[in-house]
């Protein structure tokens, strides 16, 4: 199987099936008797499902034909991958009943289930619970009609990810290290630019100070301080001003929120002329946040990857690896169990982001 996170070898999937096991009994995570509906997902996303099982929940996947393939084929996927499991069990379905709707204890905020609307809200019952799966900032009103939630009492939270037993935050870095190997350049000896006006920026900065030659930083002025000495202030979000030294960057990092929002391009919030004449070789690495490639084309200035999705990011955690995505939506699924159980701690530290 090559679908999952690009191997197939039993050794992996013994690894992933174990990694899986772990990451519930760490979290401590029981939901029990709950009955969960989420995604049939391809890919990395189909340890969703598998892990509500896994924490004794009776589970409904819902899938649909997509680009990323049939519903037949994301079934069988999740299918194999049970196999490693024992006795775990998922039931796949490509409708959603109304009856199921309703006695729905946790709807998670997945792909295949946005968005969730009045439509499919007439049905669910006011002690369901909705967890975001990413934090509460990131939250986008397409995805969810909150004002409805709130009207019926239907809990909705977002997932810390920064949570000492999460730590999905802590993935950025080597995120930001892949993009640039993948990108065909070197960190050693190299200085790069990190241009940011959310909270990735941080994380993003210091990965790479651990392996660049020097990291400078353009970020949101509210954020300073979450910056340390590995790395050197150039200016305020969105002004690019860099000194002498940076010119020769070898490219610059770009993170912004809202990531659907075109940010890079003439007449946006940092036009291309700013990088023409500030770097000596302009390089745009896109982490997140939109850009117009139309316009970096017509400069003629460099940026990968060259194909993006609006509102998606450039490097996904899963292309680093299964643990980042397993720890997030393990962490996504305690949410809605602290959601349930009207708490939003977890082991001392904030885990549940109200909305």
């Amino acid at each position: 199987m090559t679908w999952l996170f690009g191997f197939d070898t039993a050794h992996a999937m013994t690894r992933l099936a174990s990694l899986l096991k772990e990451t519930v009994r760490s979290l401590e995570l029981d939901l029990s008797d709950k009955i969960v509906i989420t995604e049939a997902a391809s890919g990395p996303y189909a340890v969703t499902p598998i892990l509500a099982a896994i924490a004794g929940a009776q589970v409904f996947a819902f899938g649909r034909d997509s680009d990323y393939g049939t519903f037949e084929e994301v079934a069988g996927q999740i299918e194999s991958l049970l196999g490693h499991l024992g006795n775990t069990r998922v039931t796949l379905i490509d409708e959603l009943e109304p009856d199921l709707l309703s006695r729905a204890d946790i709807i998670t905020n997945s792909g295949h289930l946005r968005p969730i609307n009045r439509d499919m809200l007439r049905y669910v019952n006011e002690t369901c619970v909705i967890p975001l799966m990413y934090e509460k900032w990131e939250f986008r009103q397409q995805d969810i009609d909150l004002p409805f939630c709130n009207s019926r009492g239907i809990r909705v939270g977002g997932t810390n990810e920064r949570h000492p037993r999460i730590g999905v935050f802590d993935y950025l870095g080597d995120m930001a290290i892949k993009l640039i190997f993948d990108a065909g350049l070197c960190l050693r000896g190299n200085r790069f630019v990190v241009v940011a006006n959310n909270d990735f920026g941080p994380y993003v900065a210091h990965g790479l100070a651990r392996m660049a030659g020097r990291v400078g930083v353009i970020g949101s002025p509210e954020d300073r301080s979450r910056y340390d000495s590995t790395v050197d202030w150039l200016a305020d979000f969105p002004t690019i001003d860099v000194p002498a030294a940076y010119r020769d960057a070898s490219a610059v990092l770009f993170t912004a929120y809202p990531f659907d929002t075109e940010w890079i391009g003439d007449g946006t919030a940092i036009a291309v002329q700013d990088l023409q004449q500030q770097f000596a070789h302009p390089f745009v690495l896109r982490f997140a946040g939109d850009i117009r490639v139309a316009d970096l084309d017509a400069h003629g200035i460099a940026y990968h990857p060259r194909h993006v999705k609006s509102g998606h990011m450039g490097i996904l955690p899963s292309d680093i690896g299964p643990d980042p995505v397993v720890r997030l939506q393990a962490g996504g699924l305690k949410a809605a169990q602290l959601l349930m159980e009207g708490e939003t701690d977890y082991e001392g530290h904030e885990l549940v982001q109200v909305l």
